[in-house]
């Protein structure tokens, strides 16, 4: 199977591995809910986004703005698997996106 033909899942959770005094702390947050939140703006810039292109139009610059939503959906898409060890001096941060 070809990888355009797999399914790309966005990632549901959020793993921070925040440092402490005994050593680190593991949280696991809920990235899934920032999608619902993330599609009601998209719904209300909508309107903002149709009237900015045809103003846009003419001038041959309204493509950005109206892919500017679906590129965003695709790097979001995209982060499943991201994970940035972040070291500064002493102190080290995990963040990973599952």
């Amino acid at each position: 199977m070809s990888k355009e033909a797999s399914m790309n899942w966005p990632p549901l959770l959020l793993h921070l591995r925040i440092p402490s005094k005994e050593g680190f702390v593991g949280l696991w947050l809920p990235w899934f809910l920032v999608y619902p939140v993330l599609l009601a703006l998209m719904l209300i810039a909508l309107p903002i986004v149709i009237v900015l292109a045809l103003i846009l139009l003419p001038m041959g610059r309204a493509r950005p703005l109206v892919m500017a939503g679906p590129y965003v959906w695709r790097l979001l898409f995209a982060m499943r698997g991201l994970k940035m060890d972040i070291q500064t001096g002493s102190r080290k941060m995990l963040i990973n996106f599952v």
